[in-house]
């Protein structure tokens, strides 16, 4: 089977499991957030910027090497496990010496036991990331998308349970890790490799030596979109770190239905291109355009619409958080574009620039959310969508270097989706504005319909090649989508 086609196959089993495990999972998170509220949720929010860094510092990381390298041995596996082992136990026990200082930074002692119980978690990832790799790298994301799919299953009936008999903020706590440990084993059952001892030396450096860069990056990414969350913690207190996090929730999660099925299996399959020599440009810019396509509009249509949104999901108690979601919908856009980009870059084995680069995201994130937070939750909001996009040309130009393309490649697939959002949203704006109906059901049952109608009807006359391509790599058919004279339009 060809690469197109597993990439075809991976990307329906990426989609089916993630929407499924994000659908499951969001319907969980509003459970939870109703029944608990937003100083439980807070709680949880200040304690989960450090286990959700840790945990990505184990997910995909060293394992990431496995992806890669073109024919890694037996030693390159076991040098990946131990490596990973050992740094997840280093995390869990920093984790829980630091579990009091985080505490006195909130003012909040409740954070340290949740910090502390949380912390076996990051060993747990980092056992299975091994296991994770191996399935992502045979591109068996069936696997992948069951796993996910019983973890937050499991892990919602746990949370909800406990939260109904009060447990109050231990049931996200419950929740967390029995979904973390059901996707474990899952992933270990589906696998034949088992750990072993024999490695060397030169495996270890060389593991670590890809790894540390991934490392860098993963830290750098997670840290750029958390420390908002410090920030607004330590300044603004638990209810405003709750309401900045419901926000945040929803424009996560909505960018990982976008991305993540084309992000999980392009990754593999720019891999595999790279290995068999062509290929792998090509598709980054066919992903790219259909991931414009979409993403575009969508986060256009949240960011009019946040208020009804957040009413009708929520409660109104949460009404406070829509000026923020509409703040933080232009991220939405960020991450889905970026994501695979990064996927690109990791695949082709260079790291090291946009590494750099996650980093500098980090500090002019801290330091104008900081400086925004005086004037409240919406400009400490601001200052991380700002950081991000000053730098967003530096993403383009490092991509653009590894792919072989130009930048205005990258650039100019984005220009009529981004015309046809901003007619949707105008569009949306004012059908908004004459419902001005007194229930969000209303409002969305109206505007939404209005939304998809006016950006299809603009994308069958001026983007019909987009359909095309969508339909190309359905069939899995390993030629170009589009025509080379329209490539770049």
């Amino acid at each position: 089977m060809s690469v197109t086609r597993k990439f075809s196959q991976g990307v329906a089993w990426m989609a089916i499991g993630n929407w499924t495990e994000q659908a499951v999972n969001f319907a969980v998170f509003v459970t939870l957030a109703r029944l608990l509220g937003a100083k439980d949720y807070g709680l949880l929010a200040m304690a989960s910027v450090f286990i959700v860094l840790s945990e990505s510092l184990v997910r995909e990381s060293l394992s990431e090497y496995l992806i890669a390298a073109k024919a890694p041995t037996r030693e390159d596996f076991n040098a990946t496990f131990w490596l990973l082992a050992g740094l997840g136990c280093l995390l869990a026990l920093v984790l829980i010496a630091c579990s009091g200082i985080a505490a006195r930074i909130y003012g909040e002692p409740e954070v340290r036991p949740i910090i502390m119980a949380l912390s076996p978690s990051v060993v747990i990832v980092a056992l299975n990331a091994v296991p994770v790799a191996i399935l992502r790298r045979d591109l068996n994301f069936r696997v992948l998308s069951l796993r996910a799919i019983a973890g937050v299953v499991l892990g919602g009936v746990v949370g909800i349970t406990m939260a109904l008999k009060g447990f109050g903020v231990w049931s996200f706590v419950a929740q967390w890790l029995t979904l973390i440990s059901t996707n474990a084993v899952m992933a270990w059952t589906a696998v034949a490799w088992r750990p072993g001892l024999a490695t060397t030396r030169a495996h270890l450096r060389e593991a670590a030596l890809f790894g540390g860069q991934v490392l860098g990056l993963r830290a750098g990414e997670l840290a750029a979109t958390q420390t908002p969350l410090l920030v607004i913690g330590a300044t603004l207190g638990p209810e405003a770190t709750g309401l900045y996090s419901v926000a945040w929730r929803l424009v996560e999660t909505l960018s990982f239905l976008i991305v993540t099925p084309l992000r999980m299996a392009s990754q593999s399959a720019f891999a595999a291109l790279s290995r068999e020599g062509s290929g792998a440009g090509e598709l980054l810019l066919d992903i790219s355009r259909l991931t414009g396509t979409v993403a575009l509009p969508f986060f256009a249509g949240l960011g009019v619409l946040a208020a009804p949104i957040l009413v009708l999901v929520f409660g109104p108690n949460w009404l406070g958080a829509a000026p923020v979601l509409s703040a933080l919908s232009l991220m939405g856009v960020y991450l889905c574009f970026t994501r695979v980009q990064m996927s690109f870059c990791l695949a082709s084995g260079k790291a090291g620039a946009i590494t750099i680069l996650a980093w500098a995201v980090v500090a002019l994130g801290a330091l104008l959310s900081w400086l925004a937070s005086p004037f409240g939750l919406v400009p400490a909001a601001l200052g991380l969508v700002v950081a991000h996009f000053v730098l967003w040309p530096v993403y383009f130009r490092i991509v653009a270097r590894i792919s072989g393309h130009r930048i205005a490649d990258f650039l100019t697939i984005h220009m009529k989706p981004l015309v046809g959002a901003a007619l949707m949203g105008g569009v949306v704006a004012l059908a908004a504005r004459w419902v001005d109906g007194p229930r969000a059901v209303y409002i969305l049952a109206i505007c939404v319909p209005i939304g998809v109608l006016v950006y299809l009807v603009y994308a069958w006359f001026m983007m019909r090649d987009r359909f095309h391509l969508l339909l190309t790599y359905v069939r899995g058919q390993p030629e170009s989508a589009v025509p080379a004279e329209v490539a770049k339009t």
